[in-house]
């Protein structure tokens, strides 16, 4: 009963051309109010009064539906009949597995889509390996994200919420900040976190942000950077996470929280173990610039 990723996340959004503008300068392909990654995984935008969407957990523009994708059709059903047993699900004509989790977010299964990505060699120099010869490293004008790597929840009862993630859909424990945050995958051979859930500072539920994975550093850089000179608001970046190592640039989003570009992410397998530490700024990050950085002379190559 293996959960691959996010398969599409679908927001309510209250200026659908201000989103729509947003969601192509962040390098995903257009189609119609839909947002392609490279892996076919999507971004929806619908009007935040679409009565089609499951109801809000916040006011505002904000994330209404959270679809993962499972690996066949017969853990499709395998899941729909564990989920069935702690909450009330609906099943589409499709397949698909509707249901709101214990913190209100609502939430659908489908039968994964998305398409293998083709691996790409990304030659760096060390002092032990040259692996770049007679050519110069690579330069980014813009971000082109390859998939959707995971999504952040503010929720009031973190022990609620991973007991339903872990129990009724079989997500796997990364790490932990005790009392104040989860870090979860959805099998056991995957990224450090495909779902952090963190404690809600209000004690209502909210969405935080939704990470996109790039190739490399560089274009963690070079996307950022030129999304920045669109005129987009850094939320926190360009840094190093130390909890799961992956390089980070955070932006806010019109359509609700924030929106991640990130590269070089832990793997892990069943034999990882898992961790327990501090909340504190030094797991947050190894190094973080708290608003950006700026183009030298504004010129990119």
């Amino acid at each position: 009963m293996s959960i691959l990723g996010l398969e599409r996340v679908v927001y309510g959004v209250e200026d659908l051309a201000l989103g729509r503008r947003f969601f192509e300068e962040w390098g995903l392909a257009v189609d119609g109010d839909r947002f392609k990654v490279a892996d076919g995984t999507e971004v929806v935008l619908r009007a935040m009064d679409d009565l089609d969407l499951p109801p809000p957990v916040e006011p505002g523009s904000t994330v209404r539906e959270i679809v993962w994708g499972v690996e066949s059709r017969a853990a499709l059903d395998r899941l729909a009949e564990r989920v069935g047993r702690e909450t009330r699900v609906s099943r589409g004509g499709d397949g698909s597995v509707r249901f709101f989790d214990p913190a209100g977010f609502g939430v659908a299964l489908v039968e994964a889509r998305r398409l293998p990505l083709p691996p790409v060699e990304i030659a760096v120099n060390t002092p032990e390996r040259r692996a770049r010869i007679d050519a110069a490293g690579a330069f980014y004008k813009r971000a082109r994200p390859r998939r959707i790597g995971h999504i952040v929840l503010q929720v009031p009862d973190i022990p609620a919420m991973e007991r339903f993630y872990r129990d009724a859909l079989g997500f796997w424990l990364s790490d932990r900040y005790p009392e104040r945050g989860v870090f979860l995958r959805g099998r056991a051979a995957a990224d450090h976190h495909q779902l952090f859930l963190l404690k809600s500072a209000d004690g209502r539920p909210h969405f935080h942000h939704l990470a996109f994975e790039v190739h490399d550093l560089h274009e963690v850089f070079g996307g950022g950077l030129a999304f920045a000179e669109r005129g987009w608001e850094t939320h926190i970046g360009p840094g190093r996470h130390v909890i799961s190592s992956c390089y980070f640039w955070y932006f806010r989003s019109p359509c609700g929280g924030s929106v991640e570009y990130f590269a070089d992410m832990d793997s892990l397998t069943e034999a990882w173990q898992p961790r327990e530490m501090p909340q504190s700024p030094e797991w947050f990050a190894e190094w973080a610039l708290a608003s950006g950085v700026r183009q030298y002379g504004g010129v990119q190559r």
